[in-house]
């Protein structure tokens, strides 16, 4: 039986080809691909001769942590006082030890960076503050080019995520007013702050290539801090190459980095509020930290000043950054139905972060709805294309229903958490977004 494909990881280290030539061949097609080591090309040369298959990892399942259940748990009646909840010493001694471990893994200095995979060393597990964070976890699969599969190998790995709690928001945020909670050093009032995302590169991860290894066991020792995982991406299989001699594995693709922004506004500023400005904040976070957008696709329907928004961009987005100002939708038969557009513009393979965030309900619901119902797994599935969600999904609830003019017709917040947890069994990290 296949394993769950629909999502994937890069080991490159344990990919081959059966002779000199194959591997010019393959170079020659993996021109951006970083390996694990990038100092070390021959031990990757050596294990291609060796024979090794080439391996990648897909998603198994997602767990969520104890804080998260116990939140589900209470959260159909907690949203009717939601402020007062969060407020509650237990849930506010939490939400600080939640904040202030993500804020500490996203301060890291710019000129830290993550060109290649595992990049950073292995360190002891922040116990105390990571047993919080819910875990995503994947499988190694390893390819038989003989029947152009990938069959299920040794080996496990975990990442962690921040949990579903509270508001789904920074509860250090302004919205809570008088009941807003209050960190030293954490003083970010804007309405937009993201101290409560654990994006991808900033997430601990661990793996072994064995089935019941120590490391990815719940009290694991090591862990690497930053950088991206084996899970990240993969290389695309080219079955029946015409100038590879007959019995030789094929060749490979390599992945692109690409971002989707519906509901992007300027790239620095929106309306007057630069904390607001996605473009900026996915450049950093992502772009900026050694790996590069190939394709960088911002969609605004308000009209933008076209030199304005050229202007903000920087030099290295210039070719690869693409703004539509034109709504998407989701007709059928529609060129810019929004499924149709990922799947021309991403593969499998790819690492692709998808941000939702058009303050329009009945956009955006659509487009969660059709992630939500589609099989796993299924050729064409978008939601096996999502690596990483950012979505800002608008309930009825208060203090949310004032600034999102009191949606109807959407839902509470206890459909909310149910949204994001049934995306991240999908294996999507689907966030909420600010």
């Amino acid at each position: 039986m296949m394993p769950n494909m629909n999502k994937k990881g890069l080991l490159p280290y344990l990919f081959a080809f059966s002779g000199a030539a194959l591997l010019l061949v393959a170079f020659s097609r993996m021109r951006s691909l970083v390996l694990p080591d990038a100092s070390d090309p021959l031990a990757f040369i050596t294990s291609s001769i060796r024979g090794e298959p080439y391996c990648k990892w897909v998603f198994s399942h997602y767990e969520s942590s104890e804080y998260e259940e116990s939140w589900f748990g209470r959260i159909e009646a907690a949203q009717n006082n939601i402020c007062s909840v969060v407020a509650e010493p237990v849930h506010a001694e939490a939400s600080r030890v939640i904040v202030d471990r993500t804020l500490e893994l996203m301060s890291l200095p710019l000129a830290h960076q993550w060109p290649s995979y595992d990049s950073f060393p292995l360190t002891p597990m922040n116990a105390s503050r990571d047993m919080y964070m819910s875990r995503m976890h994947y499988n190694r699969t390893c390819y038989d080019p003989s029947a152009d599969t990938f069959n299920l190998a040794p080996g496990k790995g975990i990442q962690l995520i921040e949990p579903l709690w509270g508001m789904l928001r920074d509860p250090f945020d302004h919205y809570c007013k008088d009941k807003a909670l209050y960190m030293a050093g954490h003083n970010e009032q804007t309405g937009q702050s993201k101290a409560h995302i654990m994006p991808q590169g900033y997430a601990p991860y661990t793996y072994s290539l064995t089935n019941d290894p120590p490391q990815v066991q719940k009290d694991s020792p090591l862990w690497r801090s930053h950088g991206i995982p084996p899970w990240h991406s993969s290389l695309r299989p080219i079955p029946n190459q015409p100038q590879l001699p007959a019995g030789n594995s094929p060749a490979f693709e390599t992945p692109k980095n690409v971002h989707l922004d519906l509901g992007s506004s300027y790239f620095g500023i929106w309306g007057s509020n630069a904390a607001a400005a996605s473009g900026q904040w996915f450049y950093n976070t992502y772009h900026a930290r050694g790996q590069p957008f190939s394709r960088f696709i911002a969609v605004e329907v308000e009209k933008l000043e076209q030199k304005k928004a050229f202007d903000q961009i920087p030099a290295d987005l210039v070719g690869a950054y693409n703004l539509m100002n034109v709504p998407l939708s989701m007709d059928d038969g529609d060129k810019l139905n929004t499924m149709d557009l990922i799947r021309r513009v991403v593969k499998d393979e790819d690492f692709f972060v998808f941000k939702l965030d058009i303050d329009s309900a009945p956009i955006e619901e659509p487009i969660v709805k059709a992630l939500l119902e589609e099989e796993d797994g299924v050729e064409g599935a978008v939601s096996g294309l999502i690596d990483e969600l950012m979505f800002e999904h608008h309930v009825a609830y208060d203090p949310m229903n004032g600034p999102w003019g009191y949606p109807k017709g959407v839902g509470d917040l206890h459909r909310s958490y149910n949204v994001f947890r049934d995306l991240r069994k999908k294996g999507i990290r689907a966030h909420s977004w600010p």
